[in-house]
């Protein structure tokens, strides 16, 4: 890959970083085609990138590109991340009619989704590469806050300030585990407490119970194509590095990780049955599913063996295409409804037929329906569990009835029935224009296809 335009990965990063930067410079006045123009030269290079990795592969062994150097994990999560990001842009650009300083909006927008393809860009076996990883990590956080703070919704700044505190000490709370380690996965095993440390302090990046209390009031608050970058990619991030560093060296803290995996799995699955909230619902079923993910990162640490790692790393692929695109289309509802609330919704089935068909698709992928990527991750997790405890087993099965509840519940409240009056009031309900049919087709596209075939991602993992 190297011989095939070298710095293109230089540009994917720092495309969205410099064009982010120079519309947040823009003035109040910036003219809507200045930043369509810019969103689409910020998001040419990293989609070209996405392109060569699919056409041309890449070896087994790290390969130097540019100014970074891409890993099997992080090829991975970055074309995950091109898919989501492209999508989170799309998004942000059908909304700059409705949003006070669109320029500053989408500027930073653009430098989330650059910081996020960064930290994926940075290989994580080696310390300047997992410091560049945090560094960029940081950037894109810096974004977060402060569209949830300014361009959310009902609790954005409770929400705001809870995930900054969260997210900073877990951050913090990792780096010093990394420290301790001197940055070497080999050092963890020498220095227990620095698995510690990292399992708890990424682990909140990433919302594992009980420092999950941020994820969901914030990705609710949140503006969409935040929630869609957060929940579907920059989060992530954590899960990358505990893979990276703590799988294979927990020792004491594997039965912690086990427990907390089944509080994600278990009782936030409960909390999902009861919500009443169509965007919360979808916010707090994306804490459920890091429990699986959490449980593929255990078996493979308390076995050695490296099938359950590889779902694991598989169903954070195809998380983070669901989970984007179901907070997508939850917001596609709220824009024609004016509301997330299930019992004031219903009946939209006939008057959006297209969207229906979008949210049913994306709510069976994020079940585990055959056919879609989420399938391969879950199954190969349970797989990866046949020869642990049978209740363990029973537990981590149970994702699949809770999730199916719950969503079809959704489905039902929102779309069958008949039509609330107080929306019918509102005039003609129109279906999804073909602009915002691109960000599902795309999301679900990629879910299909690796559903479909799974091994253009599982060659990627198993070298």
């Amino acid at each position: 890959m190297v011989d095939y335009l070298p710095h293109l990965l230089d540009a994917a990063v720092f495309a969205p970083l410099a064009i982010g930067a120079l519309l947040l410079l823009a003035g109040r006045g910036t003219a809507r085609g200045t930043l369509v123009l810019g969103a689409n030269l910020a998001a040419a290079p990293a989609l070209l990138q996405l392109a060569l990795l699919l056409v041309v592969g890449r070896s087994g062994a790290p390969s130097p590109i540019g100014n970074f150097q891409l890993t099997a994990v992080g090829a991975a999560l970055l074309g995950m991340t091109v898919l989501v990001g492209a999508a989170a842009v799309h998004r942000a650009l059908g909304q700059l009619g409705g949003v006070e300083k669109p320029h500053a909006y989408l500027g930073l927008i653009l430098i989330l989704w650059g910081g996020t393809l960064g930290a994926f860009a940075s290989p994580l076996d080696v310390r300047p590469g997992v410091l560049a990883a945090y560094v960029y990590h940081e950037v894109a956080l810096i974004p977060t806050f402060i569209l949830t703070l300014f361009w959310g919704g009902e609790g954005r700044r409770m929400a705001a300030m809870q995930m900054a505190i969260y997210l900073t000490l877990g951050a913090m709370v990792g780096l010093a585990g990394l420290m301790i380690c001197g940055f070497s996965p080999e050092g963890v095993r020498d220095n227990p407490s620095s698995a510690g440390l990292i399992l708890l302090g990424l682990g909140t990046l990433v919302s594992l119970v009980p420092f999950h209390s941020w994820a969901a009031p914030g990705y609710s608050a949140a503006p969409s194509p935040v929630s869609m970058l957060h929940a579907g990619a920059l989060k992530k991030f954590g899960l990358a590095i505990i893979a990276a560093f703590a799988v294979g060296r927990l020792g004491c803290w594997s039965d912690l990780l086990l427990w907390l995996a089944l509080g994600n799995t278990v009782l936030v699955g409960i909390v999902c049955l009861a919500q009443r909230d169509l965007k919360q619902l979808v916010s707090w079923s994306s804490v459920a599913h890091m429990g699986p993910i959490f449980l593929g990162l255990w078996v493979a640490d308390k076995t050695g063996k490296a099938e359950g790692l590889h779902a694991a790393l598989f169903l954070m692929v195809a998380h983070g295409l669901t989970a984007a695109a179901l907070f997508s289309l939850a917001n596609d509802v709220r824009v024609r409804t004016g509301t997330y609330r299930l019992e004031e919704l219903g009946g939209l089935a006939a008057r959006t037929p297209v969207l229906a068909a979008c949210f049913v698709a994306a709510a069976m992928a994020s079940i585990g329906l055959p056919g879609f990527a989420n399938f391969w991750g879950e199954f190969g997790i349970f797989l990866a569990l046949r020869d642990q405890a049978l209740w363990i087993q029973l537990a981590a099965a149970s994702t699949v009835v809770v999730s199916a509840t719950y969503m079809l519940r959704a489905v039902a409240a929102t779309f069958l029935g008949p039509l609330n009056p107080e929306i019918e009031k509102r005039g003609a309900i129109a279906d999804l224009s073909w602009s915002e049919r691109l960000v599902p087709f795309l999301l679900l596209g990629a879910s299909l296809a690796l559903g479909f075939n799974p091994s253009i991602l599982t060659r990627l993992l198993a070298q």
